[in-house]
């Protein structure tokens, strides 16, 4: 073989293997029970108001007042009668695993566990981390 042609087959794998990273990488979007389930638990420790965009309609009609609405209040008269701002109730989820049961095809049961870290501000949880402080709940 010559050099010329040990070039080209070395930049057509090189290609190839980026090809295939990209193709991966957007066949890995794909939402999953367990991923929608992640991102609910994540917000909701995080009391990120964007929870209400992943609560399933039918529980939100079904209910006169708006559970999320209220979970965020009840959060933050907790934190209040603490003596706390209202942002020392939010957690950050680590170290978590999921299990999905499909239960038939729209329906699917997922059993999420992990740890999770008192979230008082980002570089709370970053000095956390460092210097190995700070509860965590399982």
């Amino acid at each position: 073989m010559t050099n010329d042609s040990k070039s080209s087959i070395f930049a057509l794998t090189i290609l190839l293997a980026m090809f295939l990273q990209v193709l991966f990488a957007f066949g890995d979007q794909k939402e999953t029970p367990g991923r929608a389930t992640v991102k609910f638990v994540k917000a909701y420790y995080l009391q990120d108001s964007c929870i209400k965009n992943l609560v399933c309609s039918e529980l939100k009609e079904n209910e006169e007042t708006d559970i999320i609405d209220e979970y965020l209040q009840k959060a933050s008269e907790e934190a209040s009668n603490r003596g706390y701002d209202p942002g020392y109730m939010k957690s950050t989820l680590l170290h978590f695993d999921t299990h999905t049961t499909f239960i038939d095809e729209n329906t699917a049961e997922v059993r999420i566990t992990g740890a999770r870290k008192r979230q008082i501000n980002s570089v709370f949880a970053w000095v956390a981390r460092i210097f190995l402080i700070g509860n965590t709940y399982d």
